[in-house]
């Protein structure tokens, strides 16, 4: 069995960033599916819904909007996990890409910086989500995503937990993968 080394690959310092990026995106693209799903079913149950509309089958106009729009609507509501599970997975990421780097101790000061970088601009972020998420017409649809808010509101501190974590689990391996390049 042949082993190939992973060449140049220095770690991505910018994965914290991205985390934030995704995650809010995540977050609100999910919020935009529940809440543009539920207004329109109930704009389609006010207009049509109050017509005399019947199909051959003795299913009135409401009927079929609940069979049609309205499944699709109830399963957009799995998109309150989805957000979780896709938040926790790009933590898993961010953890196995720190173990299967190799880096020189001349960047755990740049790694440093970086992470404090985060935790700052982690901050405004987290207030901001903060006063998107209580807005009148959001706010019933953000209190579906107990997880993704728990998460967005404690930013900063899961920032500082997945960023220590990622630069111990980076740096605690340093020179290790070089030690087992010579072995082959």
């Amino acid at each position: 069995m042949k082993f190939i080394p992973k060449k140049n690959k220095k770690g991505a310092f910018s994965d914290l960033f991205l985390l934030m990026i995704f995650a809010l995106v995540i977050i609100f693209i999910s919020v935009l599916f529940i809440y543009m799903g539920n207004i329109t079913k109930d704009k389609l149950h006010d207009t049509i819904g109050n017509m005399d509309l019947h199909d051959t089958n003795g299913n009135n106009a409401s009927q079929t909007i609940d069979n049609t729009f309205g499944d699709a609507t109830a399963s957009y509501q799995a998109l309150t996990w989805i957000a979780v599970f896709l938040i926790v997975g790009m933590i898993l990421s961010i953890f196995i890409g720190s173990y299967l780097v190799t880096t020189k101790p001349v960047f755990f000061i740049p790694y440093l910086f970086i992470v404090i970088i985060a935790i700052v601009v982690s901050v405004p972020m987290a207030n901001s989500y903060e006063k998107i998420m209580t807005t009148p017409t959001l706010a019933d649809t953000f209190t579906q995503f107990a997880g993704a808010n728990w998460f967005m509101l404690n930013l900063p501190i899961w920032i500082t937990i997945v960023g220590i974590t990622g630069g111990i689990i980076m740096f605690s391996r340093m020179g290790k993968k070089e030690d087992e390049y010579n072995g082959y």
